[in-house]
């Protein structure tokens, strides 16, 4: 008898963590075309409620509208999970697949690299030597002064007159600052000898247009940048024609070498 009730209570208990976890599976977010039923949420024992009416599974679909959330609920009353569900309209895109050139513009500027500043008197310095400043930072302030492009950063640089700039930057997602003099080239410029990035250029897949908005939209992915291999911060971007010229094949085992080194972007570095 007490071996049949041990196997009733095991039993028992997997049914219940079955249950929870078909609960606990259930989409946070749901989205349905204007013609869509709302399906998969029939369980035993859950109604589903919306703005305080209950509702059956099989009748709630013609009750939701644009934005509504759901509450699933056991017995009528217990909340077991909140569901976003929303109505969309059905939209017709038509697929491209066209070759297309980008301009991309990053947000603030990237140093992507280092140098020693030739003097007037033929000396090579290294202005930023123990600054803490590093491949990958991002430059967003001089002085107090927000940096949005290169041309900025070259402004303030040259308008230093040599003298000691405060430049604030962000290293690994936290905010550092460090002093650095600006020494005056051998072409009479002032040079903080950083090699610094605020776009980049390549080529991308026009994936669809959409006729009753034109809009048209390309295959998203992270762009990591050439020099420091991280992935580039994109503020805003343009696109343009383009042409192949050429298809460089993949070797097995070797698609790096081969393939990808040709899908980076190009860039415009400035060496300040």
């Amino acid at each position: 008898m007490k071996k049949t009730f041990k196997i009733f209570i095991i039993a028992f208990l997997l049914v219940i963590y079955v249950y929870i976890c078909k609960i606990d599976s259930l989409p946070n977010n749901i989205f349905l075309y204007n013609n869509e039923e709302l399906e998969n949420l029939s369980f035993p024992g859950i109604s589903l409620n919306i703005k305080d009416e209950i509702y059956a599974t099989s009748n709630i679909t013609e009750k939701i509208k644009k934005n509504n959330i759901v509450d699933v609920k056991f017995l009528n009353s217990l909340t077991l999970k909140k569901i976003n569900v929303n109505r969309i309209d059905e939209t017709e895109v038509i697929p491209i697949g066209q070759i297309s050139g980008l301009k991309l513009y990053t947000s603030n500027v990237f140093v992507v690299g280092m140098s020693e500043i030739k003097t007037e008197k033929n000396e090579s310095i290294k202005p930023y030597i123990n600054s803490g400043i590093k491949e990958g930072d991002k430059i967003v302030k001089i002085d107090n002064v927000e940096i949005q492009d290169i041309n900025q950063l070259i402004e303030v640089v040259q308008n230093s007159d040599g003298k000691e700039l405060e430049i604030e930057y962000i290293q690994e997602d936290e905010l550092k600052s460090c002093k650095i003099k600006p020494v005056k080239a051998i072409d009479k410029t002032y040079k903080l000898g950083l090699w610094v990035r605020d776009s980049a250029a390549g080529i991308g897949t026009l994936t669809f247009y959409e006729p009753k908005t034109g809009k048209f939209a390309a295959l998203g992915h992270g762009i990591t940048d050439i020099d420091t291999g991280k992935l580039v911060e994109i503020s805003n971007g343009e696109f343009s024609t383009a042409k192949i010229l050429s298809i460089i094949k993949g070797k097995k085992g070797m698609p790096r070498k081969n393939t990808r080194k040709h899908r980076k972007t190009k860039s415009n570095r400035n060496n300040i």
